[in-house]
């Protein structure tokens, strides 16, 4: 009796614990199955992440080439002078350009732009205003004159969070004068070859799209051989090193 009694009494653990560890079973199995879903869910989602940040990334190949195609494929060639100049954005995309435009009387214009924002936000009104530049500049009016129409289709067609930094110079090589003309980028570079030093042209305005009625004032600036004039950017400026300066 007491043999049967222990045996009983076995049985009935045994039981108890096969019922625990179904049970256990069957909510791992069912935490599983959660976690499969989950796991096909997140699947699902990176799918969705990936697919949008390649089109992204497309959208952004596409506008980083139109943006190259707003600049020149080579450097113009005028007596007596060296031309050339470059463009690397910061980013895949960005507002900066620039171009050359020959003149009717062989004067040639040196533009810079440097339109607000980066990435895809720049794209859209950098195109815009590259267009309207380049009808602009299918007549002769001074560059001062030639700032206040552009200013002022700006103001007319952008939204007061874009503007454009815009600078220029004319360039009569008979006479080796350069007009200026600059609308909030940073002043250009003049380094003199018989002095040996480096002027800031200093002439500033705001920049363009921000003010119908602001006007905009040149200065010429006289090349000697061997002088040089340096346009730039912030982006040149307001670069930094590896220890994070200036």
């Amino acid at each position: 009796l007491v043999s049967l009694g222990f045996v009983l009494i076995s049985g009935s653990i045994i039981r108890s614990l096969l019922k625990r560890i179904e049970r256990r079973s069957a909510d791992l199995a069912q935490a599983n199955a959660e976690i499969e879903e989950r796991n096909h869910s997140l699947e699902e989602a990176q799918k969705i992440v990936r697919a949008h940040n390649e089109m992204l990334e497309a959208e952004l190949a596409t506008a980083s080439s139109m943006q190259m195609k707003l600049m020149p494929d080579e450097s113009p060639t005028l007596p007596g002078f060296s031309i050339s100049g470059h463009c690397r954005p910061a980013t895949q995309v960005g507002g900066d350009f620039f171009q050359y435009y020959p003149r009717p009387d062989g004067r040639l214009s040196v533009a810079m732009a440097d339109v607000t924002g980066h990435g895809m936000e720049a794209a859209i009104p950098t195109v815009l205003f590259s267009g309207m530049l380049d009808n602009q500049m299918e007549n002769t009016f001074p560059p001062e004159d030639l700032f206040g129409r552009l200013n002022r289709s700006l103001v007319r067609n952008l939204d007061r969070r874009t503007f454009v930094c815009f600078s220029l110079g004319e360039l009569d090589p008979l006479t080796r004068r350069m007009r200026l003309v600059n609308g909030g980028c940073p002043y250009p570079y003049h380094y003199q070859a018989a002095t040996g030093k480096t002027r800031e042209l200093t002439l500033g305005a705001l920049p363009l799209g921000l003010r119908a009625e602001c006007e905009y004032d040149g200065l010429d600036c006289q090349l000697d051989v061997g002088d040089r004039v340096v346009f730039c950017s912030d982006g040149i400026i307001e670069a930094m090193d590896d220890d994070g300066q200036l």
